[in-house]
């Protein structure tokens, strides 16, 4: 590309652009009306030229024989000049690429494919994101500051551990400096999901599985993708003796616990990308092997940006997307499925039921945790459906999934409004989590309940539902 940039005293808003659209092979060229300027420029290194804007206008753009791959930026306050060196550039070059920095509106020459750019939209969109880097960097180097000297560290992701969570805890001990040797990437749980397994297998990554006793042996501590409270009362009286470090989630903000660096972004779709924003922040170089994790983390926590996502996600996701490998990807995706697992949705589907757009089915026994989310995700694709409530038998817990169609925000407050007084209940506005103690179910219903599990949990969800409405209407 050649550019050529007409400007008067807008010196600081060209540099800033020439320092961002440039590449190796660009040619960029500034012409300039005052000598003085024309010194600057040439004093750092700039390719500059000093005409007339009055008076040498036509023999100007003659000389400089725009191309198809040329784009004009001008930057003239006079409005009188401006307009003249408009309508030149449309007699001698119709439709020639133009960039205009102007505050206020003009009249552009219909033969020229312009566009006008606000000088403060130069600052928010180019000096912005890096000012915000810089405080990032200054928050990554206060991270690695705080386990400089720590010689065992403990990375804690959630019990059954999905992919976003591992990427975050890979990307995590990258970004500290540190390999599986002195950062072990651990969990409560076991990784269940076959995809998740496929993740660990193909991308060698080790999560093991601990006690929250094990906790004590390490001498740091940093919680990914969760925060204490959602991990349980076990690990709240281990942190009575291990205090923790750092604590990096976008799940919303849970009180009762202290961290000497937190970084909860509620808003983020993923925690991966909070993790890909420290990694850019210090220019890490990131392989091909930590971009593929990464990127899964994001496209699986946000149904492919398709749900509960910020433009910091999809910033991230177009970063990671050219450096993964789309191969080790697709067999990550694409994992066997047990036969039981189809059964599972094959019950669930005959045994459905829909109320008010609401699809509730339960699952009975399951053999994986990971068939409830799966189906209540599927439930929503089913035509009227606007939420999908699915619950399943999982190692003495009922563990319900519910999912909305996205333009709904109150999934979390409904869920814990209906099932929090029997067990651990929150999450995103669209998707949500309860797991109910199956002895505290039978405790408030009763083993021989005329009623079925679903139809208590149907009721449930619907009177939390009708309430969280009212509230919000209030």
């Amino acid at each position: 590309m050649e550019y050529y940039i007409l400007c008067q005293d807008e010196l600081p808003y060209f540099l800033l652009l020439l320092r961002t659209l440039s590449s190796k092979k660009d040619i960029i060229k500034f012409i300039v009306d005052q000598q003085s300027l024309y010194e600057r420029l040439r004093s750092l290194g700039v390719s500059a030229k000093v005409v007339s804007f009055t008076d040498e206008r036509d023999k100007l753009f003659k000389e400089l024989r725009l191309g198809a791959d040329s784009c004009i930026i001008v930057a003239i306050k006079n409005h009188v000049i401006l307009s003249n060196i408009l309508k030149t550039i449309s007699r001698q070059y119709p439709y020639q690429p133009v960039l205009i920095i102007e505050e206020n509106n003009l009249n552009i020459p219909e033969r020229l494919s312009a566009k006008i750019v606000r000088p403060s939209a130069i600052f928010t969109e180019l000096c912005f994101p890096k000012i915000e880097q810089a405080f990032t960097k200054r928050h990554v180097q206060n991270i690695k500051e705080l386990f400089e000297n720590r010689d065992k560290i403990l990375l804690l992701i959630q019990h059954d551990p999905d992919p976003d969570a591992i990427a975050s805890a890979l990307a995590f001990r990258h970004l500290i400096g540190r390999n599986r040797t002195t950062a072990h990437i651990a969990s409560f749980g076991e990784v269940s999901r076959p995809e998740n397994l496929a993740m660990l297998r193909l991308l060698d990554i080790q999560v093991e599985k601990i006690i929250p006793d094990v906790i004590l042996k390490y001498d740091g501590l940093c919680l990914l993708d969760v925060q204490p409270p959602h991990i349980g009362e076990s690990l709240t009286q281990v942190l009575n003796s291990v205090p923790v470090d750092v604590v990096i989630d976008h799940h919303p903000e849970k009180p009762g616990y202290q961290a000497k660096i937190k970084d909860i972004r509620a808003t983020y779709g993923a925690t991966s990308t909070i993790l890909t924003e420290y990694l850019r922040a210090v220019e890490f170089n990131i392989s091909q092997r930590l971009a593929t994790a990464l990127l899964y983390g994001i496209k699986s926590d946000t149904l492919l940006l398709g749900r509960g996502v910020d433009p910091a996600d999809i910033e991230a996701f177009s970063y990671l997307y050219p450096i993964a490998n789309s191969n080790i990807l697709r067999r990550i995706e694409r994992p066997e499925v047990h036969p039981e697992d189809i059964d599972s949705f094959s019950n669930a589907l005959k045994k459905r039921k829909i109320v008010k757009n609401i699809l509730f089915s339960h699952l009975g026994r399951v053999r994986r945790e990971d068939v409830i989310p799966h189906f209540a995700d599927f439930s929503l694709q089913i035509e009227g459906v606007e939420w999908s409530v699915v619950s399943g038998l999982f190692r003495g817990n009922i563990v319900i999934s519910v999912r909305n169609v996205g333009y709904v925000r109150s999934a979390g407050a409904i869920v814990k409004k209906a099932f929090g007084d029997l067990g651990s209940a929150g999450g995103h506005s669209h998707m949500a989590k309860a797991v109910i103690p199956v002895n505290k179910f039978y405790k408030r219903f009763g083993d021989k309940s005329a009623k079925t599990m679903r139809e208590h949990i149907t009721e449930m969800f619907l009177s939390g539902f009708e309430e969280t409405i009212k509230e919000q209407e209030v």
